[in-house]
């Protein structure tokens, strides 16, 4: 099997504490055919330091002001030259080699293959993410840091919406399923990185959910579906962060 090139984008900003892991980890990876971008939002601490130390090792950097993630992201992708992207963000980890194994298990018809995430609440694990592609006319069930994506599905679906702040993904994947159906999905039974609880997504949870609830409306699913799934995901938040704080 030829395996594909894959672009690991890392999007970051003041990222210098925790950057160093992340790139690590994408050298680790030891696969073939890797082609790394990063991008970063206009750092003002030591982040381009460490960039720098590692510019041997990246294809394509950019330092810039974005209009968020969503842009950050889809500016990443667009530098990319890969058949497929793997997006790594500067607080996250990637598993020694997940890449290979994702690439073995991509179809030629296919669009994202997703594996398992670690969620990490520092060095304890809070739960582990399996991608669910049938419930994302509910909720976000693909671990975008888990999966590698098609670069033609990008840029059929539009790529990330700058409008949403915090549920890019969960429409990204949407947009994709929609259009390709669930045979586009195909999932691995293994852990290919760790993500850090704390980002934006964590600190903004329930902005996040009603941008779920606005996706699925978009997507014609309908009001009270969508307002069911929002019941549903803010009644399991709740519950979950008393057992949490009782823990």
């Amino acid at each position: 099997m030829t395996l594909p090139t894959i672009s690991v984008i890392t999007v970051c900003r003041n990222a210098q504490e925790c950057l160093p892991r992340a790139i690590e980890s994408v050298l680790a990876s030891d696969y073939p055919n890797l082609e790394y971008v990063v991008v970063d939002g206009g750092s003002t601490d030591g982040t381009l330091d460490v960039i720098e130390r590692y510019s041997a090792s990246i294809d394509r950097f950019v330092s810039e002001r974005d209009d968020g993630i969503s842009d950050a992201m889809n500016k990443g992708i667009a530098l990319s030259t890969g058949e497929f992207h793997y997006l790594l963000h500067a607080d996250d980890r990637l598993m020694p080699g997940a890449l290979e194994l994702l690439a073995r298990a991509a179809t030629p018809d296919g669009q994202v293959v997703c594996g398992q995430v670690r969620v990490m609440d520092g060095d304890k694990l809070f739960r582990l993410f399996r991608p669910e592609p049938l419930k994302l006319r509910e909720k976000m069930s693909v671990p975008h840091m888990g999966c590698i994506v098609r670069k033609g599905a990008w840029e059929a679906v539009g790529g990330y919406d700058v409008a949403r702040r915090i549920a890019m993904d969960h429409l990204f994947f949407l947009k994709i399923f929609k259009q390709f159906g669930a045979s586009a999905f195909s999932t691995i039974d293994t852990v290919v990185a760790d993500y850090s609880l704390g980002g934006l997504s964590d600190r903004r949870m329930f902005d996040g959910f009603r941008e779920v609830k606005k996706n699925l409306i978009d997507m014609g699913f309908g009001k009270i579906w969508a307002n069911f799934s929002y019941g549903k995901l803010v009644t399991k938040a709740v519950i979950r962060a008393a057992l949490r704080a009782w823990s």
